[in-house]
């Protein structure tokens, strides 16, 4: 835990897919923040946190905002990716076609390019309005200029609000007090700490500061000292950034900062989770909140063993971890290792070795309670090798096949014990964009029958509604011609795909409206094929459900035989 506002929510993927009327919870009707509040944190040494004012249960929104007070995207998504609703336009041809044919809508989302800036782009009429009017203008002609590099997320935060704050001081000046207010510039003693712990972050907080107060012009504002201002909104911008991913595949998209989301604090066993529907943002409940608790998201991905945990919120936000998974250390099942390393055939063992001189310097992140011996240390070495493929984001379909097989084959890793879980959602990943339907069927099926239950008990949790999904239209294009010889030899084998297709379709709408919001354009699609579907069959639901429950086992036998031999 910490006093650092800053949200995280690993790898935040969207869908929305509702296929019947949804009752929106009580506390969805709230305005953003009539159900919670921001005050003083309960923690040792914490600041202020986000508390519940009413009760709620598991998947009612808690905090809903229909978009963060800033959004900005990464410098290479600029040009593909919608600057408001963040709608990103799938460029690759192949991509977009295999998207384009899933239904997927970077497949058939088109982008325009501000016609002022040339640096920015939007999916629509309406979102560019929108953008100009709120933030846009302020920045175009700043960035328009031909030889200045791109800048920053961080700094065009900042030209937006400084442009607010100079032509409309009274107005704006308290959206921009609210960032302010966030740890570590609203603490007198925060950019201090920022410094000791970690001088270049601090320089560069100052550095790019000044630079955007300089690229703004210079701006003055009467009663305000706007390069000051600067200073504290890139500070706290930087440190407590929302990451925005990809809605399907992960794609880093940028970065956004709100007051109230941000202000909730992190735990590794947070009671919340942050959803972003394009361009809404929420938190929902994992669990049931009582009035008056307060509510935690996990900045990192909390299944990660502790030891990663920690040097991840470590590096990235300057403080050590609290929270009673942290202080249980090896004795939750994030870290339990499948076997022992004594038992490692010789084949790893040299691995290990060669692996240990590869990654010495990164050791000590990985080396968890139990010491520095040689075990220990081959035991790190793996792991290390194993998180650069997840985090370079230059690794291939070969090289996170290995990774798995490494972490696996070596006997010490479950297919349930980090990173193999993430190695194989970045497998999925790198099979569709490839076309290789089946193998990203295969690993969407371990993923849901095996692997997502045991790290997120909810199955209304984002991650595996989002892989349901992907099945679910990974099935309906193996169903289709061009796999029919595939179709009939899985269909010699029990596994009936039409028949199973409705198990995913059911479950979606069993438990998406307690994960997403049923009314943004996607949810419209899936409820049209859902309504669809059902008035073209002859069978009841329960009928359907019936035939379902009798397939299933066979689909669960193809995820157990997923193994690291048979990728």
């Amino acid at each position: 835990m910490t006093i650092h506002g800053h949200t995280k929510s690993v790898a935040v993927k969207i869908i929305v897919v509702a296929f019947r009327p949804f009752r929106i919870p009580t506390s969805a009707k709230m305005p953003a923040d009539e159900g919670v509040e921001v005050k003083q944190s309960r923690l040792p040494g914490a600041g202020k946190g986000l508390f519940a004012r009413a009760a709620f249960s598991p998947g009612d929104i808690v905090v809903s905002v229909d978009r963060p007070l800033v959004t900005e995207l990464e410098v290479e998504r600029m040009l593909d990716t919608c600057a408001w609703c963040c709608q990103r336009a799938a460029a690759d041809p192949i991509e977009r076609k295999m998207a384009a044919a899933m239904g997927i809508p970077h497949g058939f989302t088109e982008v325009k390019s501000c016609t002022g800036c040339r640096r920015v782009a939007y999916c629509s009429r309406g979102c560019q309005t929108k953008a100009w009017k709120r933030e846009h203008k302020y920045e175009c002609k700043v960035i328009s200029i031909e030889d200045r590099p791109p800048l920053p997320p961080g700094v065009r935060a900042a030209i937006k609000i400084l442009g607010r704050l100079k032509a409309d001081p009274d107005h704006a000046f308290a959206d921009a007090r609210k960032i302010m207010s966030l740890w570590p510039a609203g603490d007198p003693d925060g950019l201090a700490e920022i410094s000791r712990l970690n001088q270049k972050k601090y320089e560069d907080f100052q550095v790019l500061g000044h630079a955007a107060w300089l690229y703004s012009g210079k701006p003055q504002a009467e009663g305000l000292d706007l390069q000051t201002i600067s200073r504290k909104i890139v500070s706290n911008t930087m440190h407590n950034a929302i990451p925005l991913s990809s809605v399907f595949d992960g794609v880093p998209l940028g970065i956004a900062i709100d007051p109230l989301i941000s202000s909730a604090n992190h735990s590794c066993d947070p009671n919340a989770v942050l959803v972003l529907n394009q361009p809404r943002h929420e938190m929902r409940a994992l669990r049931k909140i009582k009035a008056g608790e307060e509510i935690f998201l996990s900045y990192i991905e909390a299944t990660n063993p502790s030891h990663v945990r920690q040097a991840q919120l470590k590096d990235s936000y300057l403080f050590t971890c609290k929270c009673a998974t942290c202080q249980n250390g090896v004795n939750v099942k994030t870290d339990r290792f499948f076997g022992r390393f004594e038992d490692m055939g010789s084949e790893y063992r040299k691995i290990a070795d060669k692996l240990v001189s590869r990654h010495e310097s990164k050791l000590s992140k990985f080396l968890g309670p139990g010491g520095d011996d040689e075990g220990a240390k081959r035991i790190a070495a793996i792991e290390a090798e194993a998180y650069d493929v997840l985090e370079t984001g230059q690794a291939g379909i070969d090289e996170t096949r290995e990774a798995i097989k490494l972490c696996v084959g070596s006997g010490l890793w479950s297919w349930t014990r980090q990173p193999v879980p993430l190695l194989c959602r970045q497998l999925a990943t790198q099979y569709l964009h490839a076309s290789r339907v089946y193998e990203a069927f295969r690993i969407g099926v371990k993923l849901h029958c095996e692997i997502l239950p045991a790290l997120y008990p909810q199955e209304f949790y984002t991650d595996r509604v989002l892989n349901a999904w992907s099945v679910s239209t990974l099935i309906n294009v193996l169903c289709g011609d061009a796999h029919e010889e595939l179709y009939q030899e899985l269909a010699k084998g029990g596994v009936q795909l039409r028949v199973l297709y409705f198990g995913f379709l059911f479950y979606l709408h069993e438990h998406t409206p307690r994960a997403f919001r049923p009314d943004s354009s996607f949810a419209k699609v899936t409820d049209h094929t859902y309504t669809q579907i059902m008035a073209g069959v002859t069978y009841s639901e329960e009928e359907l459900k019936e035939k379902v429950q009798a397939a299933w086992p066979a689909l669960e036998a193809l995820a157990n035989n997923v193994t690291v031999s048979s990728f």
